[in-house]
């Protein structure tokens, strides 16, 4: 039984138009996958820049907290408050001045140095001698 050569390219040409048909299918439900994942990769990484820009303004503070400078007239009371102090005789002072605070190192004459912290303590211009340290 042989087929004449005009029935075996038509039933051919069907064969390859359905497997085309097949082909194209598949490519689009492939590319469709691919767009899905694309799209789901975008929401994520959308979803973690804006949890990381909360995290970010959650953490930043709103006002920078007050940055109160100390004065050169009160780094002067803080120097007259140590020589009230009973700590001897007093050689030379130097004030080291670090924004709202300031360290001052007292030479004493005996050779000694003792060292203070001055701290401003806010708006009222007050200030405190927060630590000494006797270095012998």
């Amino acid at each position: 039984m042989t087929m004449d050569t005009e029935t075996r390219n038509k039933i051919i040409e069907m064969y390859l138009d359905d497997s085309e048909t097949e082909f194209d299918r598949i490519l689009e439900a492939a590319d469709r996958k691919q767009r899905r994942r694309a799209t789901s990769w975008t929401a994520v990484l959308a979803a973690a820049a804006a949890a990381g820009i909360a995290i970010i303004l959650w953490l930043a503070p709103l006002r920078p907290a007050p940055d109160y400078q100390l004065t050169p007239v009160q780094i002067a009371e803080g120097i007259q408050q140590m020589m009230l102090l009973d700590i001897g005789e007093i050689e030379s002072i130097v004030a080291t001045p670090a924004g709202s605070y300031a360290i001052l190192t007292a030479q004493l004459k005996d050779g000694n140095t003792c060292a203070y912290i001055l701290q401003c303590d806010g708006k009222d211009g007050n200030t405190t001698l927060l630590a000494y340290n006797d270095n012998q």
